[in-house]
């Protein structure tokens, strides 16, 4: 079995993830949330949100059974409160003229919000920064979300058949894809921790009269974001992809989508329907992968010029695994069909 990349490799930490939507994460009160294998906590204190380890120092106890008092986070156990850079500021154990010990604090990481979700990078500078927003952010777009999808397939793999072009005639032609061949014509490019691709495609939606020709546009921020723009005469939907890694046996996905619909409740509520079903087409297969991981060597598949754009995206993560200390070489590239 060829070696893949885990919703835990040391790699990942340099760059952001999706944990949370902003609306789950709610006023008063903390939220915890798992990320590359660990514990962590988000909470509003005052006007700032802050993500810190779910791990009180006293005692190892969760702070996010905790509750929110004066903009500190106060962990239930012995009533410990941390501020929004995690320090301490009270222990009721000690008398108010004892100082507070310096390691009475909890690990924070950087957060940040944008796509309607909270991000969090957990190294001290990361790689590379997030998509721009401006679909998501434009007025004449209505924004709904397929998901949460909590699931046993990896990050990458999730990903990887996000930007599948190849498969919809066949696992989505009860959705979306019956209409097209399968035989996308793909312009891939690379540059630094961003892939592009780009081809036509001819796909149905809820909100579309028949089967449209789109072309595709898919924009790949490593490691596990995805924004599709499908341009079709007259308009533009996006739909994003997103992946928490949380653990090795748990990835959450969501797919984030802004379509312009005029604001009819009625053909939102059909095109976020499609899409949950698309979600479960996906799923319904990728689970059934023996090992649902993305493979670090490309010459454990094989490859057409249709996989293009997911050669190029198993090679930045090859490149992206090789940027912690100690990792093997990125595998050598190989031509098309070998």
């Amino acid at each position: 079995m060829a070696a893949g990349l885990t919703n835990t490799h040391p790699a990942l930490r340099s760059f952001w993830h999706p944990v949370a939507l902003e609306s789950d994460v709610p006023d008063g009160a903390p939220l915890a949330v798992r990320l590359l294998g660990e514990r962590w906590m988000l909470a509003r204190l005052g006007s700032e949100l802050v993500a810190m380890r779910d791990r009180c120092p006293h005692r190892m106890a969760p702070i996010s059974a905790g509750k929110i008092v004066d903009d500190t986070i106060e962990c239930p156990y012995h009533g410990y409160r941390f501020g929004a850079d995690g320090r301490a500021v009270l222990i009721p154990a000690l008398d108010s003229a004892v100082p507070i010990p310096p390691k009475a604090c909890v690990d924070t990481a950087h957060v940040t919000t944008r796509f309607g979700m909270v991000w969090v990078c957990l190294a001290d500078v990361p790689l590379d920064g997030l998509l721009d927003d401006a679909g998501y952010v434009d007025p004449i777009n209505d924004l709904f979300v397929a998901g949460p999808y909590t699931t046993r397939v990896s990050a990458g793999t999730l990903t990887d058949n996000f930007l599948d072009a190849a498969h919809f005639p066949f696992l989505h032609a009860g959705t979306f894809g019956a209409s097209d061949d399968g035989k996308p014509v793909l312009v891939v490019e690379r540059h630094g921790w961003r892939v592009s691709q780009t081809g036509m495609q001819k796909v149905d939606g809820a909100h579309l009269e028949a089967a449209a020709a789109t072309n595709g546009v898919y924009t790949v921020a490593a490691p596990f974001v995805v924004e599709l723009r499908l341009d079709r005469p007259g308009a533009s939907d996006f739909i994003w992809s997103f992946v928490c890694p949380a653990d090795d046996d748990t990835s959450v996905w969501w797919m984030v989508h802004a379509y312009p619909l005029g604001g009819d409740a009625e053909q939102i509520a059909g095109a976020c329907a499609l899409q949950i079903q698309v979600g479960e087409e996906d799923l319904w297969l990728l689970e059934q992968i023996e090992d649902p991981t993305l493979p670090l060597d490309v010459r454990s598949e094989v490859h057409t010029k249709a996989d293009a754009g997911c050669l190029e995206y198993r090679r930045m993560m090859i490149d992206l695994a090789a940027t912690w200390p100690g990792s093997t070489p990125p595998v050598a590239r190989i031509p098309w069909g070998s």
